[in-house]
C-alpha cells in the first residue's frame, strides 16, 4: 500500500520544512506549498489524502483556502493549525469543514 500524501500548507519556511521533514518519519508522503494559490494548483495535479494548512497566510488565508477545497473536494480532510487562534476561529472552521 502506498504511503498516505499529506500537503503541507504554511508560510513559515522554518515550519513548513519541520512539518515536512517530520510527517516522513511516521510514513507520510509530503508534498509543500508556501501559500492557498500554490495549495490549489498541487490538488490540482495530485491525488492528496489530507491537507495541513496554516490559518495566517497571504495572498490567501487558510480559512480562504479550506472553503476552496470543500467547494472542489468536499471529501478531503484539512486540518488548520494557528499560533493565534481563538474559539471564535475555532468554531468557524469546524463549520466550514475542517477536521475535528
Amino acid at each position: 500500500m502506498s504511503p498516505q500524501k499529506v500537503l503541507v500548507v504554511e508560510d513559515h519556511v522554518s515550519l513548513r520544512e519541520a512539518l515536512s521533514d517530520t510527517l516522513p518519519l511516521v510514513g507520510y508522503s509530503v508534498f509543500s506549498a508556501a501559500d492557498g494559490i500554490a495549495a490549489l494548483e498541487i490538488l490540482e495535479q495530485d491525488k492528496i489524502n489530507i491537507v495541513v494548512s496554516d490559518v495566517q497566510m497571504a495572498p490567501m488565508d487558510g480559512s480562504a483556502l479550506l472553503r476552496s477545497i470543500k467547494n472542489h473536494y468536499p471529501t478531503l480532510p484539512v486540518i488548520l493549525i494557528t499560533a493565534y487562534g481563538t474559539i471564535q476561529k475555532a468554531v468557524e472552521a469546524m463549520q466550514d469543514g475542517a477536521a475535528g
